[in-house]
């Protein structure tokens, strides 16, 4: 940028998102020179985006950027700062200097000269904070004194009667109007853009909207200014395939300056830092994640009819369909939780629930939310966002196998693991409910009993013999055992049963298989390394 022919006319070119992020990606300390390219408009855009948490200032970032504008020369800083509301100056000023005022008899201060500077006959001013800064806040007054008198009282006169609040509200009120004019809206209206649309009824609330115009944009028509990265480049992603094959150039233009707008929504909606940058990432893409969920909902992954819906949709709409799709799922899992006869406030202390299971409904439990990694089988134990349909059937399937198992446990086992008498049985014990069933499988093919009585040390062997092949290592399930366990389900379960619990049952298989496959058949089994079993001291 400080390479190119003209520079300076290249910076203020920028919207003042563009220059943030460039400034942020370098660091606020190296800013200096490409900030004494700024004009003061994009500086107070700067402090307006980066110098607030919620509804109050910010000013430790407020000294960094002086820091940083200091670079620029002292005209270039005051320019800037004068700038900003009056009231944000004020409340960082009031930091640094005390304002006597001459003409107040009682106002005499008692103090070292060193610490007071007058500029007129009409004000004195006391330094009572020396910093990296304190010396950029006396050239700052100095460069208003001279350049503009009646800003420079106005200010002072801020400073020694302005009440705290006061100014911090109204600072913040002018702030809010900047930015709605820029797409971001208030901290509560912007809260609507997570609010629940029904999925069954998407088509027809569509409906009572003007359709959103596409690609109908005259080529010198100005659109709303855009914050973020509008569009992630997530792979497999049928959302940026229909903007990438159903519009031409104006269409993209208007669509990436809508899912603009709806990121900064989001932004405001979750307090998202904006000088925070990996935070913004998260949230653009978590705005891209839902959208494109939406999308594969409507358009049963077809290409063609995607870009339909894209066409007829509007992103806010696309977006809030997306967040409704994963908060039915947890009104789902909800019910699953209830019915074990636990609270839904709670999830987090079932702790006989094997992985991932348990991990899965916490993450769908969540006020917003989350996919479990581990449901992907790629090692990854991480909550993140649902991407696609795949991971709604993903989520469905997996509350349903919990769903069922109640079901499986009482009629297998006769053993009702929603009474409140088995989780107190249990508390404190590190058991799971694989380890319950599959102890019963192991008894009945040691003894032919279905009972849940965990299998003496001593037997270890006898039941490995039991459950698994003989000879080469990987061992795995023998047919006797697979025939045996297919046996006890049917004499107790009926056919719908058996499908309901299916998936259930070959997960539990599946582990104690994986726990005994390498034991060596010839050496005695150290109970110590078996997990999938309650062994008996």
């Amino acid at each position: 940028i400080l390479s190119a022919p003209e520079a300076e006319r290249l910076v203020q070119s920028f919207a003042p998102e563009t220059l943030f992020y460039t400034l942020k990606e370098i660091g606020v300390a190296d800013a200096g020179d490409l900030l004494s390219l700024a004009v003061p408009e994009q500086i107070r855009s700067l402090f307006d985006l980066d110098c607030w948490d919620k509804d109050r200032p910010n000013l430790g970032r407020m000294r960094e950027w002086i820091e940083a504008l200091s670079e620029a020369g002292r005209l270039r800083m005051a320019e800037g700062l004068m700038e900003l509301d009056l009231e944000l100056v004020s409340l960082l000023l009031r930091q640094y200097i005390r304002v006597h005022r001459l003409s107040d008899p009682q106002d005499s201060p008692d103090a070292p000269s060193d610490r007071f500077v007058q500029f007129d006959e009409n004000y004195l001013i006391e330094f009572i904070r020396h910093d990296a800064i304190h010396a950029h806040i006396l050239e700052f007054l100095e460069e208003t004194f001279e350049r503009d008198y009646n800003y420079f009282t106005g200010l002072l006169d801020e400073i020694y009667w302005g009440v705290e609040a006061e100014l911090e509200e109204q600072a913040y009120h002018f702030r809010s109007l900047r930015l709605a004019d820029r797409g971001f809206p208030d901290y509560f209206d912007a809260q609507s853009v997570f609010a629940y649309l029904s999925p069954q009824n998407f088509l027809q609330i569509r409906a009572q909207y003007p359709p959103p115009i596409r690609d109908g944009l005259d080529d010198n028509e100005v659109l709303p200014p855009g914050m973020a990265p509008a569009i992630p480049d997530l792979e497999n992603s049928l959302f940026n395939a229909a903007l990438t094959a159903g519009f031409a150039a104006q269409g993209k233009r208007q669509l990436r300056s809508e899912m603009a707008t709806v990121s900064n929504q989001v932004l405001v909606a979750r307090s998202v830092d904006f000088g925070d940058l990996e935070a913004v990432r998260v949230a653009v893409e978590m705005t891209h994640n839902y959208m494109n969920l939406a999308l594969e909902h409507l358009a049963g992954g077809d290409l063609k009819t995607a870009i339909e819906h894209l066409r007829d949709s509007h992103l806010q709409q696309l977006f809030r369909l997306g967040v409704s799709l994963t908060i039915d799922l947890r009104k789902r899992a909800e019910m699953v939780v209830a019915k074990l006869g636990l609270a839904t406030d709670r999830v987090r202390e079932i702790p006989y629930l094997d992985p991932p299971y348990r991990e899965a409904i916490a993450g769908f439990m969540q006020r917003q939310p989350q996919f479990f990694g581990g449901l992907d089988r790629d090692g990854s134990v991480v909550m993140r966002d649902f991407r696609s349909m795949r991971d709604l059937h993903l989520g469905y399937a997996l509350v349903e196998q919990i769903d069922a198992v109640p079901e499986l446990f009482k009629a297998l086992l006769m053993l009702d693991i929603a009474a409140p008498g088995f989780r107190a049985q249990i508390a404190g014990y590190d058991i799971r409910l694989s380890q319950i069933l599959l102890t019963a499988l192991a008894r009945y093919a040691l003894d032919g009993r279905l009972a849940i009585e965990p299998i003496e040390a001593h037997r270890l062997e006898q039941a490995r013999a039991a459950i698994m092949t003989a000879g080469a290592r990987p061992a795995r399930l023998n047919d006797g055992f697979k025939q045996r366990v297919g046996e006890a389900l049917r004499a107790r379960l009926d056919e719908s049963a058996r499908r309901r619990t299916a998936d259930f049952v070959n997960s539990c298989l599946n582990m104690i298989e994986e726990d005994l496959a390498e034991i060596d058949p010839a050496k005695p089994i150290d109970p110590r390394f078996i997990r999938s079993l309650l062994i008996r001291k």
